[in-house]
């Protein structure tokens, strides 16, 4: 199997021990310099050619090579890695052996999964492996690696290897004492710079600690024994009376409350805070203390009342500026009903006189003064139209908006039948309507169809036949309209114009109206959130639609 001749012994190992503890590596409580004065003393005294260092990854899936010290080429930092997943038994032997003494590493069933990955490409023969506890937990491994001939390790080589573990846990656990100082020095710094109170406090109520902020706060000097003093030497009776009914009850219950309190409740200024109180256990799960962190929301509070004062004096203006719509639109609709009246009155008095005109003399008037008399007619029934749509115009204007759920296709059967005569003319009506229901303004809605229809079967008399298309379909947001013919259409050049109040379609070719009917469309659809728009070409018809956002129902 192989001799154990030639190695170091129990005086060596000690002297090694002494060198590692003396040294300045070990002094300087440099982790790395620590672990390599390790792996350095390892393989001299060891008589081996290679010692290194694995730690467990958090995971505890894996170990990996942290430090390694050869013969050849001294202290390197190669990346190794070995998977639990793929050396299973290595790894329960870690965990199952003080240290793991394994002479014939290429035939040990222990060491049989790293032969062709590891040993064989190093030429290993020979592993003594010892394992590195920290607090009870495996947290990584001194390997000692020999080459050559296999080696019998003697008891004091397991001894010294044993040595070297304690030396690289006393390390890691040096390490790890100075991350958690150096954590809680970090959170020390940033708990006394902060502006919030954060308080640590006795499960009796007594204060522990509290930062600079929370001493400032409560009023208490730099020297004050903050221990004397309770939490709720700091609350008003209703305070009180909220910590003992509602936040300890949560702080055992569920470990954790926020919310808002008051501070100094009964002095002439309260000091309002929002609160963030958690209950803190040891290991084993019992109660240890309470931390609580308060920020002052004096300055808040003050922001919500400005804010809520400038909305209230909103409100006010808002209420007093709708008084003043109000009133204006029911003047707006006086002056407009006042106007129609004194605008109709004499135009009454010019179509009645032509009316006599044409009927007494008539016969004896020349062929001239008889189309003076006619056109004095048809200008004054024209003005009475134009006066009639300014008015409905004006209405649409103020008119109160009565929401109400209607019925799509009884909707548009409703304003096709106002147009019965027409379609009995020859005009062919198309109806494609998706059913749904519409939370809309009806009378509205009629206005709208009602002027896109009007105009669809004037622009249209003169195709052979009049086609006339009424469509409706769902959208994404609301419901989309379009009422399409095959008239005279227009230039796109024009779509904006043609809503506007008293622009015509068509000023060259004969077809009455007033010029009003789109613009009220338009000025509808806007009141109830939608929009109109028109699509055409000369000579290819046109179609007019009308999106709404609605609360639709299929």
């Amino acid at each position: 199997m192989g001799g154990s001749t030639g190695y170091a012994g129990l005086h060596d190992y000690n002297r090694a021990i002494r060198e590692i503890a003396t040294s300045a590596d070990w002094q300087s409580g440099k982790l790395a310099r620590q672990l390599e004065r390790v792996v350095q003393v390892a393989a001299r005294y060891m008589g081996v050619g290679q010692a290194s260092i694995w730690c467990m990854n958090q995971g505890q899936d894996s170990l990996d090579c942290v430090c390694e010290f050869n013969s050849l080429v001294g202290v390197t930092r190669p990346v190794k890695s070995l998977g639990r997943d793929q050396h299973p038994t290595y790894f329960s032997e870690l965990s199952n052996n003080r240290v793991m003494a394994v002479a014939d590493a290429l035939n040990d069933a222990m060491t049989a999964e790293l032969v062709e990955g590891y040993f064989k490409p190093l030429k290993i023969t020979s592993l003594l492996e010892a394992p590195i506890w920290l607090d009870g937990e495996l947290v990584g491994v001194v390997c000692h690696e020999h080459s050559g001939t296999p080696r019998v390790w003697r008891d004091e080589d397991v001894a010294f290897a044993g040595s070297m573990s304690d030396f690289a846990a006393m390390a890691l656990s040096q390490n790890r004492y100075q991350q958690v100082e150096s954590a809680r020095e970090r959170l020390t710094r940033i708990i006394e710079a902060t502006p919030d109170v954060v308080a640590i406090m006795a499960i009796n109520g007594y204060l522990i600690q509290i930062n600079p902020a929370g001493r400032q706060l409560l009023g208490l000097s730099e020297r004050a024994d903050v221990t004397r003093f309770r939490s709720r030497d700091f609350l008003g009776e209703n305070t009180t009376y909220l910590l003992e009914t509602e936040i300890l009850p949560a702080l055992h219950r569920s470990g954790r409350w926020t919310g808002e309190a008051l501070l100094r409740e009964d002095a002439p200024q309260a000091l309002p805070v929002s609160v963030v109180a958690l209950a803190h256990h040891d290991v084993v799960g019992q109660l240890e203390y309470f931390s609580v962190t308060l920020r002052d929301l004096t300055a808040q509070k003050a922001i919500q009342r400005e804010i809520e004062a400038l909305n209230n004096e909103l409100e006010a203006r808002v209420h007093m500026r709708t008084q003043e719509l109000e009133f204006a639109n029911r003047n707006l609709e006086s002056f407009a009903y006042s106007v129609s009246h004194d605008l109709k009155a004499p135009l009454r008095g010019i179509e009645g006189y032509s009316r006599l005109l044409a009927s007494e003399y008539r016969d004896s008037l020349p062929e001239e003064a008889r189309e003076y008399i006619d056109l004095i007619g048809a200008s004054s029934l024209r003005m009475d139209r134009m006066i009639e749509d300014v008015l409905a115009y004006s209405r649409a204007q103020i008119r109160q908006l009565k929401l109400l759920c209607i019925d799509v296709d009884q909707l548009i059967q409703q304003v096709v039948s106002e147009f019965d005569q027409q379609f009995k003319d020859g005009v062919v009506l198309t109806l494609e309507i998706e059913p749904a229901e519409l939370e809309c303004d009806r009378e509205g809605m009629m206005q709208i169809l009602r002027n896109f229809l009007t105009n669809a079967l004037k622009y249209s008399r003169e195709s052979s036949p009049p086609r006339i298309r009424i469509e409706g379909s769902a959208e994404a947001e609301g419901y989309r309209f379009s009422v399409s013919d095959n008239g005279m259409g227009f230039d796109m050049r024009y779509h904006d114009r043609i809503f506007e109040i008293f622009h015509r379609l068509s000023s060259t070719v004969d077809h009455d109206g007033t010029g009003i009917g789109l613009a009220l469309a338009a000025r509808s659809a806007e009141r109830m959130g939608g929009r109109v728009w028109a699509e055409s070409a000369p000579g290819q018809g046109a179609t007019f639609f009308f999106e709404m956002n609605s609360e639709t129902h299929a």
